[in-house]
């Protein structure tokens, strides 16, 4: 096997983690099941309305029965039976490497349209409360299965909080390995279904690509844009979108930044400390074309996060392309020269090695005694 041209940072193995756990048999399965248990209570919902006469109380000249139960029972239920119908598809499809989003936000446009007046305030709250639970859950797998869009959806701030919410399901995630002799380039279906990061940026935000038809391509790379890499420089990877006050900081040393104030919420994101992660994350990121490596899953062997921080990417740091500048100082080496290990200081310009080994690639040195 050839040998990887960086090794995975902590960063880099959660965010793969999380992709493939968005991607699997046992998360769609968990959707099925969430659609399962709503339209099981949503049943005896209807029989009590019936029970108690609603609809009489509800008819009438000019709307006819259209805020009825009945009117739901006949519009709006089958929304939700095609929505578990779709899902069981969907599952069958995985055999053949197929994969694709839910059908969660055409039900939930569907039943939007649909009145719940004959609902009492409590039986509308727990219903509408399920189902945008469900479909924060069904949106993790549209996040990672949507290929309509330049790049990918997902982005360094978005997996950060999927890692604070999902890190039961991380440590329970197999060891990863970069495979070398797998690669692709962005616009073509890759080789191997499975997770892609970007050969040449240690920021990147990796993919979810499969080869079944309608087959999944590899889009653009979401990756951090000149703001975003100041924040990552001031706020430091392990407090990077999870710590609102160090957020709040970086915003208030921004404030007459036009990459800033330039967002329409800019003034009301302001204020408090717990919007300046959004307000940062909506203007941090850009995207770009770039060569792909697969990220491999080793089934029956678990990852070790023992040394590792799931809260954050203390364990490791940047890597950065020679000719670009240090935006974390500290140690660093790389593969490309033998007893490289050397300081570097913020904005240093990171150097070329040259040989043969190709791009020179600088890796923080995780022991920077």
């Amino acid at each position: 096997m050839q040998q990887p041209p960086f090794q995975l940072s902590t960063r880099q193995k959660t965010q793969a983690s999380l992709l493939y756990h968005f991607a699997s048999l046992d998360y769609l399965k968990g959707l099925q099941q969430r659609v399962h248990v709503l339209i099981a209570s949503i049943d005896p919902t209807l029989d009590l309305a019936k029970l108690q006469q609603r609809d009489a109380i509800l008819t009438d000249a000019r709307w006819g029965t259209r805020n009825t139960s009945e009117n739901w029972g006949n519009n709006g239920w089958p929304f939700l039976a095609d929505f578990e119908l779709s899902i069981a598809t969907h599952i069958a499809k995985r055999a053949y490497e197929a994969y694709s989003i839910t059908g969660a936000n055409q039900c939930g446009r569907g039943l939007s349209e649909i009145s719940l007046d004959w609902m009492t305030p409590d039986e509308q709250s727990d219903f509408e409360g399920r189902f945008e639970e469900l479909s924060i859950y069904a949106g993790n797998i549209d996040s990672t299965m949507d290929k309509s869009q330049k790049a990918g959806r997902w982005t360094d701030f978005q997996l950060a909080l999927a890692r604070r919410d999902f890190s039961e399901a991380l440590t329970q995630a197999p060891a990863l390995r970069l495979r070398a002799d797998v690669t692709g380039i962005t616009g073509m279906v890759p080789v191997r279904t499975g997770v892609y990061l970007p050969v040449d940026d240690p920021y990147g935000t990796p993919q979810f690509c499969w080869t079944g038809k309608p087959a999944g391509e590899l889009t653009e790379c979401k990756t951090f844009n000149d703001l975003g890499l100041d924040a990552l420089a001031e706020v430091g990877p392990t407090d990077l979108w999870i710590n609102n006050d160090r957020m709040h900081a970086f915003v208030q040393n921004h404030l007459n930044d036009p990459r800033l104030t330039k967002d329409p919420l800019f003034t009301r994101s302001t204020s408090k400390a717990k919007l300046a992660p959004s307000l940062v994350a909506r203007n941090a990121f850009t995207s770009r074309p770039c060569t792909w490596i697969y990220v491999e899953q080793i089934h029956g062997e678990l990852e070790d996060w023992a040394e590792e921080s799931l809260g954050g990417l203390t364990a490791s740091g940047p890597r950065i392309e020679a000719g670009a500048v240090c935006i974390q100082p500290g140690y660093y080496l790389t593969p490309a020269k033998a007893n490289s290990r050397r300081y570097f200081a913020k904005g240093e310009t990171m150097p070329h090695i040259g040989g043969d080994y190709g791009m020179t690639i600088w890796q923080w040195d995780p022991d920077q005694k």
